[in-house]
C-alpha cells in the first residue's frame, strides 16, 4: 500500500494542491467571520476560502467567556456600519440594507458579520453573546440553493459560509468577484472529495 503523500503546508491537501486555484481579487467587501472554535480545525470549513480570496476578510474566533476584542472594537467604531447576517425576526432584507447605506453621500463602510458555524452552533452563539444584541441583522434573499455537499444534517436550503460571502459580494456590485469565488469553491469541493478517495486529478 502506497504511503500517503505529505500534505501541502498551505492548503493541507495530500493528493491535489488547491493553492493555484485561489483567486486574487480586488474586492472592497468587508467580511468579519465570527468562527466557532471547533471550525478552526475542520477541513470542511469554507470560511477559510473567503479569507484566502478576499483582502478584507478577517477571522474572529468565538469563545463564550472571551469575546473577540478586535470585533468588539469594530462594533464600537462610529465610523463603521456592521450588519449581522442572520435570519432573525427583526432582520431587514440584504438589498434594502445595501441600498440604504450606499445611497448616502458619506456612507459608512459596511462590515458583514457571518457566523461561521453549524446552524445549531450559530443559534447557541447568538444566545450566549449579549454583545451582539444591538447589531442590526440582515437576511439573505429567499429561494437560494446550496451547492455544498460536504456536511449533513443542515437545514434544507441553507448556505455554507463561502456561499453567503458570494451572495454578499453580488449584492455589493461585485458579481464578477462572486463568480470567481464560486469557481474556487467548486474546485475546493472537487479536491476535497478526491483527497478523501486518495485520488489525484492527474490520474483521472
Amino acid at each position: 500500500m502506497a504511503e500517503k503523500p505529505t500534505p501541502c503546508p498551505s492548503c493541507g491537501f495530500h493528493y491535489n494542491c488547491l493553492c493555484e486555484a485561489v483567486p486574487k481579487l480586488d474586492s472592497h467587501v468587508r467580511i468579519e467571520l465570527l468562527m466557532h472554535e471547533t471550525e478552526t480545525g475542520r477541513a470542511t470549513n469554507t470560511g477559510q476560502l473567503l479569507e484566502n480570496a478576499l483582502p478584507y476578510c478577517r477571522r474572529h474566533v468565538w469563545q463564550r467567556k472571551t469575546p473577540p476584542l478586535e470585533l468588539l472594537t469594530l462594533l464600537a467604531d462610529p465610523a463603521a456600519q456592521p450588519y449581522l447576517v442572520f435570519p432573525g425576526e427583526e432582520a431587514i432584507a440584504l438589498e434594502k440594507a445595501v441600498s440604504r447605506m450606499t445611497s448616502k453621500p458619506e456612507a459608512k463602510p459596511i462590515h458583514f458579520i457571518i457566523i461561521d458555524a453549524t446552524w445549531q452552533q450559530a443559534r447557541k452563539m447568538l444566545r450566549q453573546s449579549p454583545w451582539l444584541e444591538d447589531v442590526p441583522m440582515i437576511t439573505l434573499p429567499e429561494g437560494l440553493s446550496t451547492r455544498y455537499a460536504l456536511r449533513r444534517n443542515q437545514p434544507e436550503g441553507s448556505l455554507c459560509t463561502c456561499e453567503v460571502g458570494m451572495v454578499l459580494m453580488d449584492a455589493m456590485g461585485e458579481a464578477e468577484n462572486a463568480v470567481e469565488v464560486g469557481k474556487y469553491f467548486d474546485k475546493f469541493m472537487q479536491v476535497f472529495e478526491l483527497d478523501r478517495q486518495h485520488q489525484s486529478l492527474q490520474k483521472l
